[in-house]
């Protein structure tokens, strides 16, 4: 259905080259959904528009249905895109003075289907996506979700090859994100229609049967089940590495070092000694006695030493 064979892109910035894309190789077969998981940077985005024939590759090529687009002119691939493939992109691209119903219709109109023809797969289409009460209503009066479900409406109308969904779910809340992503694998498995959605999301690459990752411009861990998992691995002992080491440890040991000091201690010591009142008379009587520096007699000095081991009775007296 869908092959790449060593497929390389450059960009031209003046005399400069920069090659986005490496080698790329993988093959999707009729009815597979799979996700093209890829961060910011990675090459995902130029790697739809080669396969979806808006640009082409600087190397390699690229079957749909059995045709290499690569050779096609632009004239023939316009008219390829129309029969082949089907678009579904993040921003939902509805015409807003069409209604609901004519933006479905729209690629019938440039194959020149009759009205009446269109319409009634139209409607099918919206009554399978669960929107078949607002045929009749405007894009900006439709929520978030409900365009994307026109968008998707109008993907499969012309019975494409493969449907490209450009992050589809990037714009919707969790909650109708996992309400588009069940009507794609519903539509995948009742029309066997081959879906790529490019997708920078882990839960969303998870729930496709098959997963091809990009990395830098680079395939990695292609094949079925096994690129949703090569990712989560080193987030998973990356984050256990940082969950034990001192982040924890050194605040519930700095504390416990630094709570028995010499900060308490004293505290606790100093207190056993001043508790008696005539341990603090001392420090009464001695400023006193230094404030009087030059004792005429020393008769009289040795009185006042001799009183002072009589402290606490004149402490208890003044108690």
């Amino acid at each position: 259905m869908l092959r790449l064979e060593n497929v390389s892109h450059s960009f031209k910035n003046g005399s400069e080259v920069l090659k986005v894309l490496h080698n790329i190789e993988f093959e999707v077969k009729e009815g597979e959904m799979i996700a093209l998981l890829g961060s910011s940077g990675s090459g995902k985005s130029t790697l739809l528009n080669l396969m979806a024939g808006l640009m082409k590759p600087t190397e390699g090529h690229i079957y749909i249905a059995g045709q290499d687009i690569v050779k096609y002119s632009e004239n023939k691939l316009a008219v390829f895109r129309r029969k082949h493939i089907g678009f579904i992109f993040q921003a939902y691209e509805l015409i807003p003075t069409l209604t609901v119903r004519e933006n479905v219709e729209l690629p019938l109109v440039f194959q020149s289907v009759p009205r009446s023809k269109r319409r009634k797969k139209a409607m099918e289409l919206l009554e399978i996506t669960g929107i078949g009460d607002k045929a009749e209503m405007y894009p900006s009066q439709l929520s978030g979700g409900q365009q994307q479900r026109v968008s998707i409406a109008r993907s499969l109308i012309t019975e494409p090859s493969v449907i490209f969904a450009d992050e589809p779910t990037g714009n919707l809340d969790t909650k109708t994100e996992e309400e588009i992503l069940r009507i794609m694998m519903t539509l995948n498995q009742s029309m066997n229609t081959t879906f790529v959605i490019v997708t920078h999301e882990m839960e969303v690459a998870a729930q496709m049967k098959k997963t091809i990752m990009l990395r830098d411009g680079y395939l990695v861990t292609p094949g079925e089940g096994s690129g949703p998992e090569a990712p989560r691995q080193p987030e998973v002992i990356a984050l256990a590495a940082c969950e034990e080491p001192v982040v924890h440890k050194p605040e519930v040991v700095a504390p416990a070092a630094s709570e028995e000091p010499a900060m308490h201690s004293p505290e606790v010591i100093a207190p056993a000694v001043t508790e008696e009142p005539g341990a603090r008379q001392p420090e009464v009587v001695v400023p006193a006695a230094s404030e009087e520096p030059a004792a005429p007699e020393p008769a009289d000095a040795a009185q006042e030493l001799q009183a002072v081991p009589s402290g606490p009775e004149k402490a208890g007296d003044e108690s």
